[in-house]
């Protein structure tokens, strides 16, 4: 059996977190002396990275925010710089402040493409409008914003460990998507807009052929039947009068 080979952005972080624990560890030395000093000095960037992170594992996300805000804004060319702008988006993510996290994940993105970590930016940037999505009654643009996302990060990193993750919601996201395009559809047949359920049956058989085929190809005959004779669909008033359940 092969070995397991550690993603290129888990190696990026793991390296870093490292350096920043013994960084930590060493400025730590110089504590004592700083009792007796006449002001306090401002924490190094490596022990406010550790700092935040510990934050982070413990949950305390809006401790880790601030950390992380702090150190990106005060040390903005140091490299744990580069951590803070992950790791406070990751803050935002799990308090589940999505738009705030999204942009985040954005801005990380738009700053440094060629960095290791764009691929999990990537993904967390569809999972922030995954985890916003709707019932299959109700719009849909944030299932179609994820899905958008999820099959950006198959086809611009094929080979990152994310896209194969994005792959389950990707069909998910497709099964939302198709199942609203039904709901929609049932109900303009329902309420006998016969066009425009067709309409959206059509979209059914042509961009969701797995959903659902044989229901499908039945609404679209009855729509077309009914279609082609207007006047029979309307009926008799006596006839929908005993058929309405009331």
């Amino acid at each position: 059996m092969m070995p397991k080979v550690m993603p290129v952005f888990q190696i990026f972080l793991t390296r870093l977190v490292i350096v920043l624990a013994a960084a930590a560890m060493a400025s730590g030395c110089g504590t004592f002396k700083g009792w007796f000093g006449k002001k306090k000095s401002e924490k190094p960037p490596e022990v406010m990275a550790q700092e935040g992170i510990q934050q982070l594992r413990k949950k305390k996300y809006l401790d880790a925010a601030e950390t992380f805000e702090t150190l990106r804004d005060r040390y903005p060319y140091s490299q744990e710089a580069l951590l803070a702008q992950i790791k406070l988006a990751d803050a935002y993510f799990y308090k589940k402040n999505y738009p705030e996290a999204l942009q985040a994940y954005k801005d990380f993105e738009k700053l440094h493409p060629t960095n290791p970590a764009v691929p999990y930016c990537i993904y967390q940037q569809g999972l922030c409008y995954y985890r916003q999505r709707s019932t299959i009654d109700r719009d849909q643009t944030f299932t179609s914003q994820a899905m958008g996302e999820f099959q950006r990060l198959k086809q611009k990193f094929p080979d990152s460990e994310y896209a194969g993750k994005a792959d389950k919601y990707i069909a998910r996201c497709r099964k939302d998507l198709a199942e609203h395009e039904f709901y929609v559809g049932e109900y303009y047949y329902r309420t006998k807009h016969y066009p425009s359920a067709l309409e959206r049956f059509q979209i059914l058989a042509s961009e969701y052929q797995e959903f659902k085929p044989n229901e499908v190809k039945g609404y679209i005959e009855k729509c077309q039947t009914r279609i082609a004779n207007p006047e029979k669909s309307k009926g008799n008033f006596i006839t929908n009068l005993f058929d309405a359940k009331w």
